[in-house]
């Protein structure tokens, strides 16, 4: 059986089949958070302390489209496995720091919800200037560790350790936070007339539920590079290559889920949205049909 889907679907077939799969969906994520970010941009309302960590993760997202998703399908391409290069390293290290980036900010995401949820009115005096400065120490740590997780995991111990254990720690620090943060709205209900705290809160929620989109998506891929590889041959015989591609593809769709989650919950975006598509062309709006 497993040479009859060997020869059904050869390692040349099946790689042609998965890069198209994965330049597909990196144009996906491209435009889709590219979309976003212009929203952002044009958008004044949007623009302000409780968005700014959501527009640096869809900077994130985006780069994930425009230079992950190119440098891993070069990297599928070009990769022999024949001892050290500094071009698989670089490429794979520039590769990664984007997902990498990615999580990171979810997890401050849900740090600063928390923070929200049990210290409201301490949360509004925050600065921009503190965002500012968590946003580039989020990139400081990220560049490093990208570095020291390829290194490790190419040329040292050739184990997924290392982004298994970053992947464990971001899901950890969003599900512990989403968990206070349940428990402590329905034991302190917030008051309806504080304006601000009531938009913390709707924006706690919307944050939620990309939370959970988010950990549907990053858990199977975090299951599936804690399985040697030796054991998805025999649990898969024929069909691990398949399911391990499946399951990258669904990690890398997490670039995707953040700004379709935006544009259904939050409001404004969805003004912003619609002035984008629709737009203001006064000419137009002139030369009317009588």
């Amino acid at each position: 059986m497993a040479d009859e889907n060997n020869e059904d679907f050869p390692p040349q077939k099946l790689g042609t089949i998965w890069t198209a799969v994965y330049v597909t969906e990196f144009v996906v994520i491209f435009t889709i958070n590219a979309f976003t970010i212009v929203a952002f941009a044009r958008s004044h309302h949007l623009r302000k302390r409780t968005t700014y960590l959501i527009i640096n993760l869809t900077v994130a997202d985006l780069l994930v489209g425009a230079v992950a998703g190119p440098l891993g399908a070069f990297y599928i391409k070009t990769e022999n496995g024949s001892g050290f290069s500094w071009r698989e390293f670089f490429t794979g290290t520039v590769a990664s720091i984007y997902p990498l980036a990615s999580q990171i900010n979810l997890s401050l995401i849900s740090l600063e919800c928390l923070h929200a949820t049990l210290y409201p009115f301490r949360h509004c005096l925050i600065g921009k200037l503190l965002y500012f400065k968590i946003i580039i120490c989020s990139w400081l740590v990220v560049l490093p560790l990208s570095f020291v997780m390829v290194g490790l995991e190419l040329y040292v111990i050739r184990l997924p350790y290392a982004m298994l254990s970053y992947t464990v720690l971001t899901l950890l620090i969003l599900t512990i936070s989403y968990v206070i943060i349940t428990v402590n709205v329905k034991k302190n209900p917030l008051p309806q007339h504080l304006g601000s705290v009531v938009s913390d809160r709707k924006l706690s929620v919307t944050l939620f539920i990309v939370i959970v989109a988010s950990i549907l998506t990053i858990l199977p891929f975090a299951i599936c590079i804690s399985i040697p590889d030796d054991t998805w041959f025999d649990l898969f015989p024929g069909r691990s290559d398949h399911i391990i591609e499946a399951v990258t593809a669904l990690y890398y769709a997490n670039s995707i889920v953040n700004p379709l989650i935006y544009a259904i919950r939050m409001r404004e975006f969805r003004k912003a949205v619609k002035k984008l598509i629709v737009g203001k062309n006064p000419e137009f709006r002139r030369v009317q049909p009588s």
